[in-house]
């Protein structure tokens, strides 16, 4: 008999679930099982879900899965992919709510850098040439879904926009191992937690290269530029698959940085997880991003410093466009007129009312105070 995770289903029911959303059934091994039993135990044992909850998890484990079992047949169908070189790619990093989206897409925007488009994210495949877009039932999918957000969310989509079409973070290819920090910060999930800090990031890096090389078949000659603040806790494994990566830091007061991410956390939970309260949300994320600003900290003195730069988040806020051409200088990359006019258009087009942020917050919402972020990035240091 197999065991029903309190109303998400069985991991044999969120197997076949995948394969019928995917329309795939190889898996391509079972790496992934480990991680997806802790998160269901965690689930069940941790986060007291609400109904509501029980439906949104499933769906991301569903849809986790389901883009396993796509980029699964998309090694298979074009086996080619494994000779598609990816050189310098540029990692976007730092803590949560320090400008790395906006300026993510800023450097996305260069015709000679590509990034992962969300669509693409959630459906791994080689990338159609961009008129083509609207025939591909997938992006289809994606784009009435995003749309939907948009007019339903609003206010979070001011925090963080999200479109199909939109350069997004690369998480969503991380969760196919299930080795992700997405699920720890929608939901109380401690038992998960403490199983991922422990776990090796290096066949998760491998297979996020693989969907690169695949998502980039028709794309060869363009720069990788990537984005996910999960990356500061895997510098050592992204150096073993990508040795000549190059890494943009961006920092910000952790005050401000940490009141934004709890914020972002509750907005970005939906009330998913009762356990997963206000005071509960500021200690673990806290915790969080702490550990892993001192792990990049870490680990960035073990390479070398020409493949690192540090962005402050008001210089970036006072010269978008001017950060990001001392960013292409301090990697030796042609800043052309094209990258030029495509990043001021990018810039001018982030700052439509429809995206400009509305977000309130504050530490003691969340029962920290500037004491306890101080404290905490002082001995994580």
């Amino acid at each position: 008999m197999t065991h029903d995770y309190n109303g998400i289903g069985s991991i044999e029911d969120l197997q076949q679930a995948a394969r019928e959303a995917a329309g795939y059934a190889d898996f391509g091994g079972d790496g992934y099982c480990e991680g997806l039993r802790v998160l269901l135990e965690s689930y069940e044992r941790d986060a007291d879900l609400t109904p509501h909850g029980k439906i949104i998890a499933r769906k991301m484990i569903i849809a986790a899965l389901a883009g396993r079992l796509v980029s699964e047949a998309g090694f298979t169908e074009y086996p080619e992919h494994v000779d598609v070189p990816i050189e310098r790619p540029i990692f976007v990093v730092g803590l949560t709510r320090t400008g790395s989206t906006a300026l993510h897409r800023l450097l996305g925007a260069d015709p000679a850098h590509q990034g992962v488009e969300m669509w693409l994210a959630e459906r791994p495949q080689p990338r159609p040439a961009r008129h083509r877009w609207a025939e591909n039932q997938d992006f289809l999918r994606t784009d009435a879904f995003y749309r939907a957000r948009q007019r339903n969310e609003a206010d979070l989509m001011k925090v963080h926009f999200m479109g199909a079409e939109e350069v997004e973070e690369c998480w969503r290819l991380l969760q196919q191992t299930m080795l992700s920090t997405s699920f720890e910060t929608t939901a109380h999930v401690p038992t998960y937690s403490e199983w991922l800090a422990r776990q090796d990031w290096t066949e998760t890096y491998a297979r996020h290269k693989k969907n690169l090389q695949l998502i980039g078949l028709n794309d060869r000659d363009r720069r990788w530029v990537l984005k996910s603040p999960s990356h500061v806790f895997a510098i050592d494994e992204i150096m073993s698959v990508y040795p000549d990566a190059l890494f943009v830091r961006t920092f910000r007061d952790p005050r401000t940085s940490m009141a934004s991410t709890f914020s972002l956390s509750e907005q970005g939970g939906h009330d998913m997880s009762k356990a997963f309260d206000r005071p509960t949300i500021g200690r673990t994320q806290l915790d969080l991003w702490a550990r892993g600003n001192a792990h990049f900290d870490t680990a960035r003195r073990r390479y070398n410093p020409a493949q690192f730069i540090d962005v402050d988040y008001q210089d970036f806020v006072s010269d978008a466009v001017g950060t990001v051409e001392k960013i292409y200088a301090q990697f030796a990359l042609p800043f052309t007129d094209a990258a030029r006019d495509a990043v001021v258009a990018s810039h001018q087009a982030s700052l439509a009312e429809h995206r400009r942020p509305a977000h309130r917050y504050s530490l003691e919402e969340f029962g920290v105070t500037a004491a306890d972020v101080d404290a905490k990035f002082a001995t994580t240091s």
